[in-house]
């Protein structure tokens, strides 16, 4: 591999590190505002997707640090960000299906 090709590989593999740390920081980032707003799961399928996103977290931790590469990495934390953001959906859907007050009141 000539110093050039190198340099693109290296280059590469560091924006795709970035990517993945922003992608697990937004996730993080997003579960925290949950807890801020109270807004927790109340539904069987909220408790579902929220457990489904950190069980993931958990188990792929272990093998994102065992890679060889940050392509591996990127991954699992576009995978994570995006049960995080699908968990988040739920619990909004499901406390606007609960509000008293309608989504859209006559003006």
């Amino acid at each position: 591999m000539s110093p050039a090709e190198s340099d693109a590989t290296d280059e590469t593999d560091e924006t795709e590190l970035h990517q993945a740390l922003r992608n697990l920081a937004e996730a993080l980032e997003t579960m925290l505002n949950l807890i801020k707003a109270d807004a927790l799961p109340t539904t069987p399928e909220a408790h579902r997707l929220m457990g489904k996103a950190i069980t993931f977290l958990d188990e792929s931790a272990e093998r994102a640090f065992e890679t060889e590469g940050p392509g591996e990495i990127l991954r699992l934390a576009t995978e994570v960000n995006k049960m995080v953001v699908s968990a988040r959906e739920r619990i909004l859907d499901d406390a606007v299906a609960t509000s008293p007050v309608p989504d859209h009141p006559d003006v």
